[in-house]
């Protein structure tokens, strides 16, 4: 993001610009109010899909206008010629988690980029508007600078400038906004405008509480490759449900820790998997930083599009340099059954290539949701070296693998990164797992969008270590050597989901 643009809205936004002041909290007012009622609005106003339900935006127009005058109207099939078109699903869940531990995540903005990093890859607050007493988010207002990101390297991050706004509403319900500020700091190149977004928190019954995100934009997605043109169009990769379902997934990944009774174990393994996780979702963005670069040395339909980039050393915890090599395929299986192929430590030997004729055994795990298969485990793989029937010839142990998998209503992960087995133990004996380095592999798995729950978008990122590698410099050796892990992987996954017979 440009930091003279960031400089600009920041003294826009300081003190003794009162007039600023105002305008924005009069855009936001409005942006709160259009967010309360098209949370509760129904058809025609919203039409069931797949994704929940989808915006009719010419009941949009004719109920709410515009509330910014500098966007452009909602598209006319017949003269509707902005290069931006419109995604606005709804999605709606139940939680037994108050709602000030919902506002907090949100309007606390270290919080906010922690907990939800699988989609946003960058915040800054660049000023606050109005403020309460500690712990107090009624009526907070900020300006902030967001980039988020989708669960593919392919699809270019999404940037905007917006005021975040934050209300309770009555007794029973809070809410918080997002609008883009596009009308008070025009950017003819925009390609990304956020119209009133966010969430609706509304007191239900038994403890329960009815959570309604709606996420209303407009984009440019000309530059969105074939292979995931329609999972982005049709609100998916960025859409309420996958909003919703990281808030969903971090009250059950909370609830099952609590429950734990091995804190040694939990707590510093758990850190570790944590960092782990977000390091793989940092190399997921396809950011200004993040230079990714085209890689096609073969004809395969299925990787026809191949991108690399460098890693510098002690980025995320990197012990060197290192290069990571990302492609996003078709499978023709489902979700869950790509999921629960991938995370079993069983089928591993199946498609990792450095698993191939060893044994993969899981020798602590973590459940850290109410999915089978959501966890955090320690594997290692093993070489069989007996050679006689006695019980004492031992198998030697080539590798450790640290592994976080996890599956909501929206999306699934399956990552993994090499832990030297005398860090494991450290941790394991309650030591500290700050300097541990982690390097992480793995999937990302979501439906495609377009069939249902018949086909899925994987996204496999391979990371390796190379001292010859640098920002302009990819050694030819890794380079096809890292391809050959990749597409031979996608093979090893397809082959192992859609033959039925090879899923023992």
């Amino acid at each position: 993001m440009d930091f003279e643009r960031e400089r600009n809205l920041f003294v826009s936004v300081s003190v003794g610009t009162e007039a600023y002041k105002i305008k924005i909290l009069d855009l936001a007012i409005a942006a709160m109010n259009e967010l309360a009622n098209m949370a509760i609005e129904n058809e025609p106003l919203w039409h069931p899909c797949i994704a929940g339900r989808i915006l009719n935006c010419a009941e949009y127009i004719k109920k709410f206008g515009q509330v910014d005058s500098h966007f452009p109207v909602l598209p006319n099939a017949e003269t509707y010629t902005n290069p931006l078109q419109t995604e606005a699903p709804r999605e709606t869940r139940f939680l037994a988690v108050q709602p000030v531990h919902i506002v907090e995540l949100l309007m606390n903005n270290d919080k906010y980029s922690h907990v939800l990093s699988n989609m946003v890859s960058k915040a800054k607050v660049l000023g606050v508007l109005s403020t309460q007493a500690q712990g107090d988010y009624n009526g907070a207002l900020q300006v902030m600078a967001i980039e988020f990101h989708a669960s593919s390297p392919l699809v270019r991050n999404r940037k905007c400038y917006l005021a975040r706004y934050c209300r309770r509403l009555n007794n029973n319900a809070w809410g918080v906004v997002d609008v883009s500020l596009q009308s008070l700091f025009p950017n003819p190149l925009t390609r990304y405008r956020r119209r009133p977004s966010g969430c609706l928190i509304e007191r239900f019954r038994d403890g329960l509480y009815k959570v309604t995100w709606v996420e209303h934009c407009e984009v440019d997605n000309s530059s969105v490759p074939e292979v995931c043109r329609y999972f982005v169009t049709s609100g998916h990769a960025y859409g309420a449900k996958q909003w919703l379902s990281t808030l969903v997934r971090q009250h059950e990944r909370l609830t099952h820790i609590r429950v734990r009774r091995d804190p040694k174990l939990q707590s510093n393994l758990l850190i570790l998997a944590d960092q782990m996780m977000r390091n793989f979702w940092r190399n997921l963005s396809f950011s200004r930083k993040n230079r990714w670069m085209l890689v096609s040395l073969s004809d395969d339909e299925n990787i026809n599009k191949a991108i690399i980039r460098f890693v510098k050393e002690k980025e995320g915890r990197c012990p060197g340099p290192a290069l990571v090599m990302a492609a996003t395929i078709r499978i023709p299986a489902s979700a869950r059954r790509i999921f629960n192929f991938l995370q079993d430590e069983n089928s591993r030997s199946k498609w990792d290539i450095l698993s191939h004729g060893h044994v993969v055994q899981q020798t602590r795990s973590i459940s850290n949701g109410c999915v089978p298969g959501n966890r955090v485990s320690i594997l290692e793989v093993k070489v069989i070296l007996r050679i006689s029937n006695s019980p004492e010839d031992p198998d030697r142990t080539v590798m450790t693998l640290l592994q976080e998998s996890f599956s909501t209503s929206a999306c699934s992960y399956v990552t993994f990164a090499p832990v030297e087995a005398s860090s494991i133990n450290m941790i394991l004996n309650g030591g500290d797992s700050d300097n541990v380095p982690v390097m992480p592999s793995g999937f990302s798995i979501l439906p495609d969008g377009l069939t249902g729950d018949e086909v899925s978008l994987v996204t496999i990122i391979f990371q390796i270590l190379d001292s010859a590698a640098s920002p302009m410099c990819f050694p030819a050796h890794s380079v096809y050597s890292m391809y050959k892990v990749i597409t031979e992987t996608a093979k090893a996954i397809t082959a192992g989901v859609v033959d039925p017979y090879n899923m023992g």
